[in-house]
């Protein structure tokens, strides 16, 4: 995949820390950028997938109407604590 660059309009102070930063980790302020990006995707990717999830058991759920009872879920849960249940 080819790389593009991109602006992004920093306040000064932003600037600053990220030279200050990049200084003391003797990496340069681009470098932090980058990082700091892809991890925010990571994260953000994370919870818009688990988001998706939800989603996708309540409209399964809003169809069928199909739970599972608490009692049953507490004793699967014990089966974990206990190492006689998986995932």
């Amino acid at each position: 995949m080819a790389n593009t660059t991109m602006g992004v309009r920093l306040s000064e102070e932003i600037q600053h820390r990220l030279e200050v930063l990049g200084k003391a980790r003797d990496r340069t302020p681009h470098y932090l950028m980058k990082a700091a990006i892809e991890r925010y995707l990571d994260v953000e990717e994370a919870l818009e997938a688990e988001h998706q999830l939800v989603k996708s058991r309540w409209e399964k759920y809003e169809l069928t109407g199909e739970t599972v009872d608490h009692e049953d879920v507490k004793a699967w849960a014990a089966g974990l604590d206990a190492g006689t249940e998986t995932l």
